[in-house]
């Protein structure tokens, strides 16, 4: 299989560092565009991209993006179904019908309620209303939202090894960058969601992730043996 021309758009320390790790792991080469926050809203931290360039790439204007020759993938389950299409062998959807469906299931629930619902409130609140005097109360919202999340994710992994079947698959890329926004904005993850952490310290093993977390200026969370 040739692998195409892949131009990644990403920020450090944003969820694109989950395709980042992936792009990592299978050693899959790529075009790097940093990407920054700036004062009109994403944009290239070379300054070769203004916000408004960047929104002709991706119509909100987030990360992450990928350019596969012409054509543009958003949103993360996608982008993550994508990058494991270029791996067959890996498996990274799964092994079956179910653990497809399942690894889905989890990509859509990560992306949709836990980032969108949960940190979309916490790190963004003016996105969910233009009353500056409302955003303390709405990122208060996210923050219960994120731990009711976390909750039903550690008890998803209690006494299993993997998120999906018995192998590793995209899910367990994903996971990886919610526990740090968790330890970011204080949450006592090691002391409240155990199962979420033996998966956390398992996939920092993992060369690709600690290579990511150093290149993205980010800190492991777990001392490596």
């Amino acid at each position: 299989m040739t692998t195409p021309n892949i131009t990644f758009y990403r920020a450090n320390g944003a969820c694109s560092l989950v395709p980042h790790a992936l792009f990592k792991e299978l050693s899959i080469p790529f075009t790097d565009v940093l990407m920054k926050w700036g004062t009109n809203g994403v944009e290239a931290a070379d300054g070769s991209l203004t916000n408004d360039d960047y929104r002709k790439i991706h119509h909100s204007g987030y990360v992450p993006a990928l350019q596969i020759n012409d054509t543009v993938i958003t949103e993360m389950p996608a982008i993550l179904t994508y990058i494991a299409s270029l791996a067959p062998e890996r498996h990274l959807l799964g092994r079956s019908d179910i653990d497809r469906a399942k690894a889905v299931e989890w990509m859509a629930y990560l992306s949709g309620s836990l980032h969108g619902l949960g940190f979309g409130k916490v790190f963004r609140p003016g996105r969910f209303s233009e009353d500056e005097k409302q955003f303390s109360a709405i990122v208060q919202q996210g923050k219960t939202f994120v731990a009711n999340c976390f909750k039903r994710i550690d008890g998803l992994l209690k006494n299993v090894t993997f998120a999906v079947g018995q192998q590793d698959t995209v899910v367990d890329f994903n996971l990886v960058i919610f526990w740090y926004w968790g330890l970011e904005i204080g949450f006592p993850m090691q002391e409240e969601y155990p199962n979420y952490g033996k998966l956390i310290r398992r996939m920092e093993t993992k060369p690709s992730i600690q290579q990511v977390v150093q290149l993205e200026g980010k800190k492991l969370a777990f001392e490596q043996q």
